[in-house]
């Protein structure tokens, strides 16, 4: 079930105002339940009892008597009972008799079907929430996910007292196991004389470890990258590296880990010593894994730096010998063409100059730049330096790894400026032979470090080399699900991804489509739809404009009008009413007017370009500190994700965007958002020129955001294409995604074959002409008229040897051991010579040319996929107004934090489209009402993505008294009453 659906589940009591869309879909008294009430009650009784059914339908609990009652639901309840409505809000007068309350209750449970909770429910529960305490942080999730889990079982949910001590005993049964792992993993005097070391101060600082380990990496460059693995090694001589915490799930030693990093150190000596030994060996735990995939993340940008540094050098030195080779050759034919001397002179003389051209490199470009490479020895023995104290492991035979210990061999032995005689040299390939091999061994030892620092960064990429205490470079093996395991549960992750076990089973429906598709690309050739050049490529025309139309134009312009400014706090706060996002980001209904107003700062501050202190200067009666603390509690805890579902899954559900699609398809495309330049994450946007971080987000066809995800720019975006959607399918009560339009650089052929597994399409927008070959099986009858465009370059049978790790590793993403990001990272472009890439890549160019039959041959369907992703772009264009700036240095250096600005951001933006949204709908229905004509077609050109009415900036005044009663929580009237 949607969580939308679930918004009013466990609630207490309703707001006094109730909008008409909640009306409508979470109250509405439908006529078989209007006739069941008049056939059981007598007139009097009959509002209260329809009351109570709609109550616990919606919430799951029974209705008390002294609940407000919104009057908009008494009055249309009571019109379609046809009885007049009570003159007050509540029911008190007629619920004095407990009995007619507990009869009415009986009533509407039965008539239900709901059940009360039973000894045997209570245990399914507790074990339910022990089960989601391995991962939750706070009480709050666990009473939320209690009242889910009761509510989709129809069962009557209980008190809050009673949801909170289970809640509470779930925490601390899982708190008692980590205790345990934590102590058999660190002993109980080692656990003393870390917590003595995290509390000490630095030699020569003025701060603690603690302290500098919390602290992230700054700009990129040498010296962080020497910071970084100091850490490193500081964490493994505290054995961090060798501590067994595989009994503890990940998310919840990460959980344990961000306690101690948004509290001061002071703080977190006070809280109890179990306590304090958990988060400490979670947080130092957590970190070294962090800090070493920082490390060689570092490590690579910086082997990147030097190439790209050596191959301008290489350049630079290809130019100046051109410009010499052209004035000698232009000497020595003046002295040729000198008819002054004897033509033995000039022969002389010209040969004296040519002969110079022998001392001139030559060779290609790419050996130039090696040779480069090779002589930048201080900075290349520096990055390979820096690196030694990891302890990598690495597949037999691999060249990265062979390479590597061939060089830490040498070191050991002292050889630092030359390679000893008789030492024998690991396998460096063909390219790099003739550098390495050279007679001079100081010559050979600078080759072999420049060969094994561009080595090792391919072999961590494809996953040939790994190391243990890290979070993205693990063996392959871990990643994946074992071997082992495979085997005696394949068939069941086979079904769960509703493949075919067999190879065969797959492909032979792929090759009917393949028949049909090219038979239809050669019906469009033949027709002039699509033409073939000269030069062997398919050349589509331009898809033809939709007619010009000015009904949707006006209709835009007087609907937005109609709308009217409006001001972001009164913005935030109407959608705030609407869906109680703030509930699912605090975990809780707020406790104060001052906790809400601190929510939506920590949201702004995270979401724009404004800092904590900015947005307190906006806030009259707000501190910075307060902020501070809010932004901090959104950092990690998946609430963000929680509300930017709760907030898009209203949206869609409003009936104007039905107009704009079904739901079922999306657009994944990045937006850059300008960061300083100090952001060591931060890389150069081709198009724009400045440093930037990237933000990935998925837009429905209804153009809420599906999802969000940080990435880092000019790399390739299939993983966090695939990612996407997997995350959204992945959820029980998401509506699933089929197809996913994505733009040249969102895709890769191994990309799609994995899309394909996973059970959806990804289909590219691509750039380049040559990209659109057909790539046919080397057995495929080939149509008449389009061997130009075709290729023979797929092996069926390479697609058969490695279905079965195929299915291994989309299983792997769909059971979640493995992201799809990370799986592509390692099983791309780098692994190429894997069987696993090498059927993932045919696979793919099938795949490939399967859509591009659909894309070429189908106009609408060209036309969709333009469609979607012209939404992405208006999309970012909101974006860009939501965060103007740019990510300011201290900020977006830690991972939490950076998922923290893509989520607020995310979630901002799908607020303005929500209340669009809405507002649009109220406009127009409105304007139907009283007779102005606007069809469908009009509306279906008219998105959401309009920010020019609303004020960002500014003075921010939030009016949480005119909202108070749907947002923040009100004392239990019946409590209050008795107190008295």
């Amino acid at each position: 079930m949607p969580s939308f659906a679930l918004r009013f589940v466990g609630q207490e009591a309703l707001p006094s105002r109730l909008s008409e869309f909640d009306r409508e879909q979470f109250f509405e008294l439908g006529s078989a339940e209007a006739e069941a009430i008049k056939q059981q009650f007598r007139v009097g009784h009959r509002l209260p009892a329809a009351l109570m059914m709609l109550f616990m339908r919606a919430t799951g609990r029974p209705l008390d008597g002294f609940n407000v009652l919104p009057r908009s639901l008494l009055r249309h309840a009571a019109q379609l009972l046809g009885i007049s409505p009570p003159s007050i809000a509540t029911l008190r007068s007629i619920y004095g008799r407990s009995q007619t309350l507990f009869k009415h209750q009986l009533w509407a449970k039965t008539y239900l079907g709901l059940r009360d909770l039973d000894q045997g429910d209570e245990i399914q529960l507790t074990d339910a929430l022990r089960i989601h305490a391995q991962e939750a942080t706070h009480p709050d999730d666990l009473v939320r996910s209690a009242c889910q889990w009761l509510y989709t079982r129809r069962i009557v949910i209980p008190g809050p007292r009673r949801l909170k001590d289970w809640a509470r005993d779930a925490l601390a049964a899982i708190e008692a196991s980590v205790l345990a792992h934590v102590s058999a993993a660190v002993p109980v005097a080692k656990a003393r004389q870390l917590s003595a070391l995290a509390y000490c101060i630095r030699p020569e600082t003025n701060f603690t470890h603690l302290e500098w380990l919390k602290t992230p990496s700054r700009r990129h460059g040498p010296a962080s990258l020497a910071e970084t693995l100091e850490k490193v090694r500081f964490l493994k001589a505290l054995g961090a590296d060798t501590w067994d915490l595989n009994g503890v799930t990940l998310a919840k030693q990460q959980a344990y880990a961000r306690q101690v990093q948004a509290r001061r150190p002071a703080k977190t000596r006070e809280i109890k010593p179990s306590r304090q030994m958990i988060e400490l060996v979670c947080f130092l735990r957590i970190t070294l894994l962090e800090l070493t995939d920082v490390a060689l993340l570092q490590s690579s940008r910086r082997s990147q730096q030097l190439f790209r540094e050596a191959a301008d050098r290489a350049q630079a030195s290809r130019a100046r010998a051109t410009t010499g080779l052209l004035k000698q050759a232009a000497q020595a034919s003046a002295i040729l063409h000198d008819e002054a001397r004897t033509w033995q002179d000039r022969v002389l003389q010209a040969r004296q100059l040519l002969d110079e051209f022998g001392g001139v490199t030559t060779g290609s470009f790419v050996s130039q730049v090696r040779q480069a490479l090779a002589q930048d020895v201080q900075r290349v023995h520096a990055c390979l330096t820096s690196l030694k104290d990891l302890a990598f492991g690495g597949r037999k035979g691999d060249r990265g790894f062979e390479q590597w210990r061939a060089w830490t061999a040498l070191q050991r032995r002292g050889a630092a400026a030359d390679i000893p005689e008789g030492v024998q040299l690991p396998e460096v390939g063909a390219a790099w032979h003739g550098l390495v091999h050279d007679l001079d061994p100081r010559s050979s030892l600078r080759a072999l470090e420049a060969c094994t620092m561009m080595s090792l960064r391919k072999s961590l990429r494809r996953g040939s080399v790994w190391i243990d205490h890290s979070l993205s470079y693990r063996e392959r093996d871990q990643m994946l699900i074992p071997p082992a395991r495979w085997e005696s549960q394949r068939e069941q992750h086979v079904e769960l991804l509703g493949m075919p076990k067999s190879p065969r089973e797959f492909l032979e429906p792929l090759l009917a489509n393949l028949v049909a598709g090219s038979a239809a690309v050669c019906d469009a050739l033949d027709r002039g739809k699509v033409e073939i050049s000269a030069d062997g490529m398919l050349r589509l025309p331009a898809i033809t404009a939709l007619p010009e139309k000015s009904e949707p134009v006006r209709t835009r312009e007087t609907v937005y009008k109609l709308i009217g400014n409006v001001q972001f706090p009164d913005l935030l706060m109407q959608l705030d009413a609407a869906t109680n996002f703030s509930d699912a980001l605090l975990g809780h209904r707020a406790q104060s007017a001052d906790e809400l107003v601190a929510l939506y700062g920590a949201l702004l501050a995270h979401g724009t370009d404004i800092d904590a202190k900015g947005v307190a200067s906006m806030i009259p009666g707000l501190e910075p500190s307060q902020i501070s603390v809010a932004m901090r509690a959104l950092e990690g805890s998946g609430r963000l994700r929680r509300a930017n579902e709760r907030v898009a899954q209203f949206q869609s559900q409003i009936p104007i965007a039905a107009l704009w699609g079904d739901g079922d398809k999306a657009s994944a495309d990045m937006m850059s958002l300008d960061a300083s330049r100090h952001l060591w994450n931060a890389r150069v946007d081709p198009r724009r020129r400045t440093y930037a971080a990237g933000l990935y987000t998925h837009v429905r066809d209804r153009w809420g955001i599906v999802y969000d995800q940080p990435i880092v720019l000019n790399e390739r975006q299939a993983g966090v294409a695939i990612e996407g959607v997997e995350t959204n399918n992945r959820g029980e009560d998401l509506m699933r995604l089929s197809l996913v339009a994505v733009d040249t650089h969102g895709y890769t052929n191994p990309a799609m074959a994995i899309a394909k597994l996973l059970g959806f399409d990804l289909c590219p927008r691509l750039r380049d002409l040559a990209e659109r070959k057909l790539h046919l099986p080397r057995v495929f009858r080939v149509p008449e008229g389009l061997e130009a465009v075709t290729v023979r370059s797929v092996s069926l049978s390479a697609i058969e040897r490695g279905w079965d790790e195929l299915l291994r590793l989309a299983a792997s993403i769909r059971s979640g051991r493995v992201s799809a990001t990370l799986a592509l990272q390692r099983f791309g472009s780098a692994a190429q010579g894997d069987p696993l890439h090498r059927a993932a890549e045919h696979l793919g160019r099938l795949l490939r040319t399967v859509f591009l039959c659909d894309y070429i041959a189908i106009e609408d369907f060209r036309r969709e996929i333009h469609t979607l992703l012209n939404r992405g772009e208006s999309v970012h264009q909101l974006q860009r107004a939501v965060y103007s700036g740019k990510v300011a240095p201290e900020r977006g250096r830690r991972r939490d934090e950076m998922l923290a600005i893509s989520g607020s951001h995310a979630l901002l933006t799908n607020i303005v489209l929500a209340w669009n949204t809405s507002r649009m709908h109220e406009v127009v229905e409105s304007l139907k009402r009283e007779g102005t004509r606007i069809e469908d077609e009009w509306l279906r050109r008219i998105g959401p993505a309009h920010f020019s009415h609303i004020n960002f900036r500014g003075t921010m005044k939030f009016s949480v008294e005119k909202y108070a009663d749907a947002l923040v929580q009100r004392p239990n009237t019946r409590q209050a009453a008795s107190s008295r």
